[in-house]
């Protein structure tokens, strides 16, 4: 059987992390939030842009965050992996919010050189000051935002590749989400205790269930493939770009390249409120071709849960803690790609902060599972 001490060794570790950005001094967090908020609420009769450009799961990180300042009607967040808005226009308004850990994405590098010859306003979210992006956006008289490594041990099995800059940029963006509209820097750090509470919540998962669901989910040789809508997307994303650097064959699901359901693939499903219709409609395609399904999701009153116990398979379903105050806005029946509320689309990422962990810390667990490290 599976040893689940290293799970929550590294739910410890990513604890740290969290608690880290606390630390983060006032003037640093109310600069961050003083250079957004101009933006998005300047007067302009321009139409705004405000790019997220990253690689990786520090993109996934980025999208996170803009998908929840849809909330500002005058302002368009885009990506470059949206193939209709993401063509750069001089006479819009545009920021460019990039992310890079390490300062040394040639990605990034390219395209903060490319924005700032356009006359794009930069932002740089990094953990390294010696880094070739770092100076990059100094010389452009653009806005650097650092995010520190933590000071402690931290071998690589318990807080596993890169993922304390992504974690740390995603809550950290969550976190500032409050103060755009008001500019008060305290509800910054208000946020941060919530999810601190929140994420705390994940210890409490029962060791015996858990070590169960591990054995059950690597103790296999067919395909995984991942799939989430909206926020849940990206945490499914981001595992399954972990699982594949452990050298197990991934797919998303709906990707061009993704391979039809087969008798030995698991299909691992992320939904915060259980109810969206497309990971339904997945897990009845998946059901019939004699897939495993093993769903990870908050709501233990949702569609997905009566599927799963309606096939005698309930002991396949994680369930993320999340405190009881924030079980009310996981309160969409039927949410989908085009139904689902504006509160649902724009709510806070509590559920998605604590999966993100979660898997996380699976990935920590598979490493001695799989008797295999992280390759990238």
């Amino acid at each position: 059987m599976t040893s689940t001490a290293k799970f929550y060794k590294s739910i410890d570790i990513q604890l740290k992390f969290l608690e880290q950005l606390k630390d983060i001094p006032e003037e640093e967090i109310g600069g961050l939030i003083k250079v957004l908020k101009d933006f998005i609420f300047q007067a302009d009769t321009k139409q705004k842009v405000i790019y997220g450009i990253g690689e990786g799961r520090s993109a996934l990180a980025l999208y996170d965050f803009l998908h929840q300042l849809l909330k500002y009607e005058q302002l368009f967040p885009a990506t470059l992996d949206d193939p209709i808005r993401r063509y750069f226009d001089p006479d819009r308004s545009n920021m460019i919010l990039s992310a890079s850990g390490s300062g040394g994405t040639e990605s990034v590098i390219n395209y903060l050189e490319d924005a700032h010859r356009l006359g794009a306003r930069e932002i740089l979210i990094t953990a390294k000051t010696d880094s070739p992006a770092y100076k990059q956006i100094k010389s452009h008289n653009g806005f650097v935002f650092l995010i520190e490594d933590i000071k402690l041990e931290k071998p690589s099995e318990l807080a596993v590749m890169g993922s304390e800059f992504e974690l740390k940029l995603c809550t950290m963006l969550n976190g500032i989400l409050p103060a755009l509209d008001s500019g008060d820097v305290s509800l910054y750090y208000q946020q941060m205790d919530h999810y601190l509470r929140n994420a705390r919540l994940l210890r409490n998962i029962d060791d015996e269930y858990l070590r169960s669901w591990i054995d059950k989910l690597l103790n296999r040789r067919g395909h995984y493939i991942v799939d989430g809508v909206g926020r849940s997307g990206f945490v499914a994303k981001a595992f399954g770009m972990r699982l594949t650097h452990l050298g197990q064959h991934v797919y998303i699901k709906g990707d061009a390249t993704t391979p039809s359901f087969v008798r030995g693939d698991v299909y691992i499903p992320v939904s915060g409120s259980g109810n969206t219709r497309e990971i339904r409609d997945g897990m009845i395609r998946a059901r019939s071709k004699g897939v495993d399904v093993f769903p990870i999701t908050v709501n233990k009153s949702s569609s997905m849960v009566e599927l799963l116990e309606e096939w005698g398979y309930e002991d396949n379903i994680i369930f993320i803690p999340v405190e009881e105050g924030d079980m009310d806005i996981f309160h969409d029946k039927k949410p989908n790609k085009i139904t689902t509320t504006k509160m649902n689309q724009t709510r806070p990422s509590v559920s998605e902060i604590n999966s993100y962990i979660f898997t996380n810390a699976i990935i920590a667990s598979a490493i001695d599972f799989l008797g295999v490290d992280e390759k990238y």
